[in-house]
Formats: structure tokens, sequence, C-alpha cells
């Protein structure tokens, strides 16, 4: 499956194929012969693709190796006693390391709720029950919000007490 997006040469050039073949197609004479045209293009388009395909498993499957390295040496490791042993050292190495990785993680999610914590300031304090909102006050939140989504140049909030 190709998840890139085809860019107008790509769809051009795939017109310009399609209306080859169907050119093809239109000028070869009997039932036998079009069937016959039509299942060829049919096989030569599934080669192509399943060529694509192999390509795009052995990338992922090379991408899941390195990004797995222990379960991959795992299914290397041949014999149930060196098996054993690879789990046994795997988890102490996982112990070993567990503290610096909770820690890790541990100032991640700070660092995180830090950054959210200064982004919602940085909208704007939300006001209490208490505190007065004026229309001055009102408008300017209004058009910093516009501001914020880049809105600016287009609107403009005025707001008037009555």
């Amino acid at each position: 499956m190709d998840n890139r997006a085809k860019t107008q040469q790509d769809i051009e050039q795939e017109m310009l194929e399609l209306n080859e073949q169907f050119t093809t197609f239109l000028h070869t004479k009997g039932i036998t012969a079009k069937f016959k045209l039509a299942f060829n293009n049919m096989s030569e388009s599934l080669k192509k693709q399943h060529a694509q395909d192999i390509a795009e498993f052995e990338a992922v499957k090379a991408q899941s190796a390195e990004d797995n390295k222990e379960f991959a040496e795992f299914l290397r490791t041949k014999g149930i006693k060196a098996k054993y042993k690879l789990v046994i050292d795997n988890i102490k190495k996982g112990a070993k390391a567990a503290p610096a990785n909770t820690a890790a993680q541990i100032a991640k999610v700070q660092a995180e709720t830090k950054a959210a914590v200064a982004r919602a300031n940085a909208l704007g304090k939300p006001y209490s029950t208490a505190t007065a909102v004026s229309a001055a006050s009102l408008e300017e939140e209004f058009n910093a919000f516009l501001k914020s989504k880049g809105l600016d140049g287009k609107y403009t909030v005025s707001v008037t007490e009555d």
C-alpha cells in the first residue's frame, strides 16, 4: 500500500498508460483476444504490485527487527536453554535500567505539563465570577484569540456596552 500522495505527473502518466491499454483493447478483434489481452494486463499489473508489496514488506520487516532487537534476537536463538538464558538476561538488563527509564518518563511528563500550563496561561486566564468583565478587555481577548488562530487580518471583533 502506497501512502505517499500522487503528483500531477504521476496521475498523468497513469492516465496515459490506461488510455494506451484501452486503445489496444478497442483495436483487438474477437472476444477471446480481448479477454486474453485484459487478463494479460491484469497479470502484469499484479506482478508489479506484488514486487512493490514484497519490497515494502521487507522494509517494514527490517524496521521492525531494528525497533525490537531483543525479540528478533530471541527468534534467532536456537534451543530452549539458550532462549531461557536470553530472557533472564533481558529481564536483568530491564531491571537495572528501570529507575533511569522511570526518571526520564517522569521528567518528560513534567516538562509536557509545564508547557501545557504555559500555553493555557498564554491564551488568557479564566475569569472568576468576582472579576468584572469590561467591554474593552473582552474585545482585547477576542482579538488576541483571532490573532492566535491567524484570523486577525480577516476578522476583528468590536464589543460595545449597552
